[in-house]
């Protein structure tokens, strides 16, 4: 049996994590038996394996050395009282008692070919569909955001909710400011992703989402509405599989839930809240105005509806940025100019070209 206390940084609670097997993965990717989630821990980092009597570590290829008791480690035997450090993380061997009978380490293959361990087919959730279950995930994700007692605690806690919840992804949970972009708090990402200009630019122009394809597939931002302060809640993904349009209007719910909790910052047991950023005062249960998206997603199940809704919103709010260049705003919806003039005759969508002439004007 493998005992391990792990610290995510200094100074925080301890985690205790027991390991029955004769071998166990760790990292910050939910695939691993122990899921350390902390700066400078890569999606799987090292193996911790039962061989001729005690426990080894190793580290998968192309990963660095670690810290063992304040010295560079680059794999070998470890015993209980070993302090692991991996970035910010810290693990503990509490205990290590290996079994009695040996390992199959030839059954155990090497390098970073490995394959994470699987879960039983009964113990992954399926996926949310309906809006009953969608529900469910609102009420789960208000009760982190209420019971969270700083915006560190709670960016941890969403991450581990939305990487639990949501189809597999890679997440980040942060603040965006108008001044330093995107700064997380908390993260899944192997590596910090570098945000695109176009969507930093979005976001600092108001807009509540921006999306961008890269070489590792879609990259999404989700922010908290613009406040008078400039630092808002965040939402940074990179989308596997692309992500349904009722998961993304339930993130943007949940960004702007997550604003009013970090504007509460930390509070003492029994000590008066602090006075929150300037915001517009309204009851923390009040939400602002549905958009037909969000109303037809609340209102039916009829995927049809549903589309439709959703794709007028989309192209009327890409039509309004491009102020009604049709060429423009048929490169931002990433479909062909006949195809965009098709749609705005189907949906009746405005001809925005008269912000131009306002602009021109003023």
């Amino acid at each position: 049996m493998l005992t391990l206390e792990v610290r995510r940084r200094p100074g925080t609670g301890a985690e205790m994590h027991r390991v029955a097997g004769a071998s166990a993965t760790v990292g910050a990717s939910s695939g691993n038996e122990v899921v350390v989630r902390a700066r400078g821990v890569y999606g799987r980092h090292l193996r911790l394996l039962e061989r001729e009597g005690a426990y080894h570590l190793d580290l998968f290829r192309g990963i660095g050395a670690v810290q063992v008791n304040g010295r560079e480690f680059f794999g070998g035997a470890i015993a209980a009282g070993d302090r692991i450090t991996i970035g910010e993380a810290t693990i503990t061997v509490v205990d290590a008692a290996p079994s009695m009978r040996p390992a199959p380490v030839g059954e155990i293959p090497r390098g970073d070919s490995i394959a994470p361990p699987q879960p039983a087919a009964s113990a992954s959730p399926a996926l949310p569909v309906t809006e009953v279950e969608y529900r469910g995930l609102r009420l789960a994700a208000n009760r982190l955001c209420r019971e969270a007692r700083s915006p560190e605690d709670l960016a941890t806690e969403l991450t581990d909710f939305l990487d639990r919840e949501l189809p597999p992804s890679e997440w980040a949970v942060g603040e965006f400011s108008e001044t330093s972009g995107f700064r997380p708090l908390a993260s899944t990402f192997r590596e910090n992703p570098m945000l695109p200009p176009r969507m930093v630019q979005e976001i600092r122009a108001g807009e509540r989402l921006a999306r961008a394809e890269t070489v590792t597939g879609v990259l999404t931002i989700l922010a908290e509405a613009p406040v008078e302060d400039g630092g808002r809640a965040a939402i940074l993904l990179r989308e596997s599989p692309r992500l349904a349009a009722r998961a993304v209007l339930f993130l943007e719910e949940l960004v702007q839930v997550a604003g009013i909790a970090f504007a509460r910052g930390v509070a003492a047991p029994g000590a008066p809240e602090p006075a929150p950023r300037a915001t517009p005062e309204v009851p923390v249960a009040a939400a602002p105005e549905a958009s037909p998206a969000e109303t037809a997603l609340r209102s039916t199940d009829d995927l049809k509806k549903i589309v439709e809704t959703v794709e007028r919103e989309v192209i009327d709010r890409a039509m309004r940025r491009a102020e009604g260049n049709q060429s423009k705003g048929a490169q931002v919806l990433n479909i062909s100019r006949g195809s965009l003039i098709a749609k705005l005759k189907e949906f009746g969508i405005p001809d925005y070209r008269y912000l131009r002439r306002e602009r021109g004007r003023h």
